[in-house]
């Protein structure tokens, strides 16, 4: 979908002191795991996964990192913003039984993916981690949903003690799963892949992305070549496997590598 749209913010939900959701009026017909180009028309476009999307409106959730989404944390509602999209693949849809291993602001796309998986009969493992309780996202929301979920934080201070890698290596030695999602930092997903062992799996990817349809090769990995933009930025397992830089480096806007 290349057309751009112009819409009001409909509602701001504020989810932590660094983490809003935006919530606009819109059918705009996307899948879990596809993401939106959104800009404030004052400098730059973004990219942002989807975290609700209905008939009748979508969310994004938003961390304050830099210039761009500290000026979205001025807006009010009624505000207008542009937006194109939605852009990307989709999670498969498994309808057994799955995990979801997700860290940090990159949770609440499973908010949107649960939904969906519900509605096609899978049973749910949730496991929702942050590094302190401070930054822990949508445990509200995903306590209204018939699901297993576990909290976690790396501190303690919320939910059990303990990354969300340490609590997937537990289940997984434990119970049986007929997939397992990934959502969250490259390092957290780099450092879940030996834990997966044999599970068939797929992970989201955040990288840089400036055009969102593929031509400027921007969001590139090696050494498949593959766009997260376009083939992303959802991978399966039997992608990411062959990605030489996954969890090694990433790229600035420039192109030039940068180790993590």
């Amino acid at each position: 979908m290349d057309e751009r749209y112009t819409l009001p913010i409909a509602k701001i939900t504020k989810e932590t002191e660094d983490i809003n959701t935006y919530t606009f009026k819109h059918n705009l017909g996307a899948k879990p795991g596809q993401f939106i180009m959104l800009t404030d028309f004052e400098g730059g476009e973004k990219p942002f996964s989807i975290s609700v999307c209905s008939e009748t409106e979508f969310s994004v959730t938003i961390k304050r990192i830099g210039d761009f989404t500290t000026r979205l944390f001025k807006k009010n509602v009624g505000d207008l913003m542009s937006f194109r999209g939605a852009y990307g693949s989709s999670f498969f849809i498994h309808k057994k039984r799955v995990l979801l291993v997700g860290g940090g602001y990159a949770v609440p796309t499973f908010y949107f993916l649960a939904k969906t998986l519900i509605e096609n009969g899978s049973e749910i493992t949730l496991i929702n981690g942050s590094r302190t309780k401070s930054e822990h996202v949508f445990a509200d929301k995903f306590a209204t949903l018939n699901i297993r979920t576990i909290n976690t934080t790396d501190d303690g201070s919320f939910g059990e003690k303990g990354t969300s890698v340490d609590i997937a290596d537990r289940l997984l030695e434990e119970e049986k799963f007929d997939f397992v999602y990934a959502s969250g930092p490259e390092m957290m997903m780099k450092a879940l892949q030996p834990v997966i062992s044999d599970n068939k799996y797929e992970f989201l990817f955040e990288r840089y992305m400036k055009c969102a349809i593929g031509i400027c090769g921007n969001c590139t990995m090696d050494p498949l070549g593959i766009r997260l933009c376009v083939e992303g930025p959802v991978l399966p397992k039997e992608k990411v496997e062959q990605l030489s830089e996954f969890g090694k480096y990433h790229r600035k806007p420039s192109g030039s590598r940068v180790n993590f």
